[in-house]
């Protein structure tokens, strides 16, 4: 299959949600020959930073919703988007996984939600975080979850093949998003998906990638502004010796028969 993850920049004028949900159906439309297209999160209130200005942001999840469907339909691929949306009367952070029918296969609502999100009256997700679809199992992680080893670890018990992770983390730094992201696909074993925004700056943001099960980057974007591809096997898993001279044997395995949480209780 092929994976694209789209990295808008974070545009700082006066209408920057505009522009920015603009540029990601731009970037929608022009991509070819795709299996599965990640979005990252708020793509339909991107660059905002207050409550007011978010809020008001709302009536266009539903467009960009409509747009992934109509996308995902067209070219037959799997489009995952996420969105700030009012859902059954609460304010959620969510990310939709669209089929390739353009049917909503799976919603996964953020988890861990960060201050701005907790004084926004967002709700917190229930904790189911993993799907099948077309023989492929997804594990979801949305920005903030990316800093919570409770959910990484239940995704490596899930086994998924691939991870979407639609994020912002417009402050924090690259080498610290670039570890995070490889520790991930290392311990669950899985590809991993991240799409982000482009803060134009080589220290802060961006790094929008897609890395193998081994923790390998395989396409990272940085700070640049655009779409990245990779073609993979989402069946394929790093094998590793099960310590030095062993067998053969999957590294998720090779760290799950070592656990022993009771030590820590």
């Amino acid at each position: 299959m092929i994976i694209t993850v789209v990295q808008p920049p974070y545009f700082a004028g006066e209408t920057p949600d505009e522009k920015i949900a603009e540029f990601l159906v731009t970037e929608l439309e022009k991509a070819e020959q795709v299996s599965l297209i990640v979005l990252p999160e708020y793509s339909n209130a991107g660059g905002l930073s207050d409550a007011e200005r978010e809020k008001a942001a709302l009536p266009r999840a539903n467009e960009m919703l409509e747009k992934a469907s109509a996308v995902a339909k067209e070219k037959s691929a799997t489009v995952a988007v996420n969105v700030l949306e009012e859902r059954d009367g609460k304010l959620r952070n969510s990310t939709y996984l669209f089929d390739k029918t353009g049917r909503p296969a799976f919603v996964y609502d953020k988890i861990h939600l960060p201050p701005s999100e907790v004084a926004l009256g967002v709700e917190r997700g229930s904790g189911t975080c993993v799907c099948d679809l077309d023989g492929i199992r997804f594990g979801f992680l949305t920005c903030y979850d990316v800093y919570f080893n409770e959910q990484i670890e239940y995704l490596a018990s899930q086994k998924p093949d691939i991870i979407l992770i639609p994020g912002y983390q417009r402050g924090e730094a690259t080498d610290i998003i670039r570890a995070q992201t490889k520790m991930i696909a290392f311990r669950c074993n899985a590809f991993v998906a991240k799409s982000s925004y482009s803060m134009d700056s080589d220290e802060k943001g961006g790094c929008s990638m897609i890395l193998a099960p081994g923790g390998t980057i395989l396409k990272d974007l940085g700070k640049e502004v655009g779409a990245v591809s990779e073609e993979v096997d989402p069946k394929w898993k790093y094998m590793r010796t099960a310590g030095f001279g062993g067998g053969m044997i999957r590294n998720d395995d090779f760290i799950n028969d070592g656990l022993c949480p009771e030590a820590f209780v």
